[in-house]
């Protein structure tokens, strides 16, 4: 945790964002085996809310697939 707080001190940038995967609880989880399921629980974090930001600049609702199963592949 330390590297990340320099980190962010040097970048000299006011909007940034930790994402300590430890505050995410995953029951049943061993915590021998989260370090394994950690990089899943970040993209899966950062993904959806980059899909958010997507769909807010598109306006386009990713939930609507406009061309699927319209033609033959």
């Amino acid at each position: 945790e330390a590297f990340l707080t320099n980190f962010a001190d040097r970048t000299k940038d006011e909007d940034v964002v930790v994402i300590d995967t430890a505050e995410y609880a995953i029951p049943g989880l061993d915590d021998d085996f989260r370090v394994i399921v950690s990089p899943w629980i970040l993209s899966s974090l950062v993904t959806d809310r980059l899909a958010a930001y997507y769909e807010t600049v598109t306006k386009h609702n990713l939930k609507y697939r406009r061309y699927y199963h319209q033609f033959d592949y």
